[in-house]
């Protein structure tokens, strides 16, 4: 189970992140939104845009134009659902597992292991505080 503790630490990371090391993915031109997206992706892969749009917490048209983005720069593929053709799911590129990795490979891993287990709940309560937190960011 995720704990308070586990949220707070990834919002923290996250925002010393944004603000120590910006070098470390401002040169891959994302959003600090693109790069939560990416994140929770490559945890929860093979994931629908619907359930990306859930997870973060903003609307399907967003969440589409920033999957195109994301596409457009090669960091997200979209396959069909095996299971249901009209459904579209979506997973990160080796690319994207070499950028997220050459952020910080532990704070990676942690990332992942914290969004799996995470609920849908807890994953918008998250959303929520990192949108805060880049919110103030730009400040």
């Amino acid at each position: 189970m995720v704990t308070v503790d586990d949220a707070r630490w990834l919002a923290d990371h996250l925002r010393r992140l944004v603000s120590l090391r910006p070098a470390a993915w401002a040169r891959s031109e994302l959003t600090l939104a693109q790069l939560i997206a990416l994140h929770f992706i490559s945890a929860r892969a093979p994931i629908t845009l619907i359930a990306l749009s859930e997870s973060l917490g903003i609307r399907p048209p967003a969440t589409s134009a920033m999957v195109d983005r994301l596409a457009r720069a090669g960091l997200v593929c979209r396959m069909p659902d095996p299971q249901d053709r009209r459904r579209v799911l979506l997973a990160v590129t080796s690319n994207a597992v070499t950028m997220i990795g050459k952020i910080d490979l532990q704070t990676a891993r942690r990332v992942q292991v914290v969004l799996n287990s995470m609920g849908t709940a807890a994953q918008r309560c998250l959303t929520e505080v990192v949108k805060d937190t880049a919110r103030r960011l730009t400040c």
